[in-house]
């Protein structure tokens, strides 16, 4: 039985969670510890994406968990069933103690943390299924079913803040979206996995055979477009990020900026991580080389390489325009790069498409 006082705190928490997705670790914090645990992660139960809530005791095993790959190799997603209905489960619930004493999932990732032991029970927010999994340090042994008996009780209380969390941040999201479409800025918005979650009529009118989203996936035909586009989320977790160049075929390519989501749109169970901005050179004018001259003090040669290429224009091509050779092309455009404080023509083009030089 948990006490009063408790479950009163608790939902203080999941009311501040839910308009401040930060708190949620607040609130895995008072569930920790109800149940005598030593700290506690949020977890989805079908698809795990970097970025899950979780207590300051376990950010290092978290932060391993992800970046070694142990999310897609977890020996203790066999609790999913059982918590999908209604269960609490533990270690010895699931495992032997001989697999669990030569799995390298306790081995090399939970043991070098101090911890073994966790119990899981879990709550449904929308279509998705969650699980809370409270840890447990190695010395203090297997969780009891009396100790953890009181967690199915409280994800009744999870699943409703989870549900209206997931609400609101989802407008907040739609909201951020139509926003960008009034001002004339095509934007998907993806989550942690880099999976499509959201985009505006400006933006889905720009998919081709070239740029589109096709069940959540987003698909970029031109292969290093694609490898550089799926480091944008890395490189936004720093700040924003960007730009890329999509090549197009028989068009003028896209250029793709990542930036962080609002802060109201955050919420765990949305999964919102970034906005892919999409600037479509094609309905842009070429930028003038008299003001590219004067801004950037390039020589008059200079400024018409790079209004060429912020076209999208190859140099190749852009050569040819001009009559010159490639290799004085390639001359002219470190000079360019330098001038700029670019250093390849997705950054330059991104650089020039401001409408202040156009």
């Amino acid at each position: 039985m948990v006490p009063t006082d408790a479950l009163l705190r608790l939902d203080d928490s999941l009311g501040e969670a839910v308009f401040d997705p930060s708190r949620w670790s607040a609130v895995l914090e008072r569930v920790s510890a109800l149940v005598g645990g030593d700290g506690a992660i949020l977890l989805q139960s079908r698809r795990r994406t970097p970025g899950a809530p979780c207590t300051a005791e376990v950010d290092e095993l978290v932060a391993d968990y992800f970046r070694h790959g142990w999310h897609v190799n977890d020996l203790r997603t066999r609790a999913v069933p059982r918590v999908m209905r209604g269960e609490v489960v533990t270690d010895p619930d699931i495992l032997s103690a001989e697999e669990m004493a030569r799995a390298p999932f306790y081995n090399e990732l939970l043991r070098p943390h101090g911890y073994h032991w966790f119990a899981v029970a879990g709550f449904r927010a929308g279509p998705e299924h969650w699980g809370v999994s409270v840890q447990r340090r190695t010395p203090r042994g297997p969780f009891e079913a009396a100790q953890v008996r009181p967690l199915a009780g409280l994800m009744p209380r999870l699943g409703r803040a989870a549900a209206l969390s997931e609400a609101i941040g989802r407008t907040a999201l739609d909201g951020a979206l139509r926003g960008l479409d009034q001002v004339a800025q095509a934007a998907l918005a993806l989550d942690g996995a880099g999976r499509v979650i959201g985009a505006n009529a400006r933006a889905e009118a720009l998919f081709d055979a070239d740029f589109r989203a096709i069940d959540g996936i987003l698909r970029i035909a031109d292969p290093r477009a694609r490898e550089e586009a799926a480091g944008l989320l890395q490189q936004r977790r720093a700040g924003p990020a960007g730009p890329v160049l999509v090549p197009r075929r028989d068009r003028r390519p896209l250029v793709l900026r990542a930036l962080p989501v609002i802060e109201a749109a955050r919420s765990p169970f949305l999964g919102a991580s970034a906005l892919l901005l999409v600037t479509d050179l094609e309905a842009d004018r070429r930028p003038d080389p008299a003001l590219l001259a004067q801004v950037f003090g390039l020589t008059t040669a200079e400024a018409r390489l790079a209004a060429i290429l912020a076209g999208g224009a190859a140099l190749d091509e852009a050569a040819d325009q001009l009559g010159i050779a490639v290799e004085t092309a390639r001359s002219h455009i470190k000079a360019v790069f330098a001038k700029t404080g670019t250093g390849r023509q997705g950054a330059l083009v991104a650089l020039l498409g401001a409408p202040g030089l156009r």
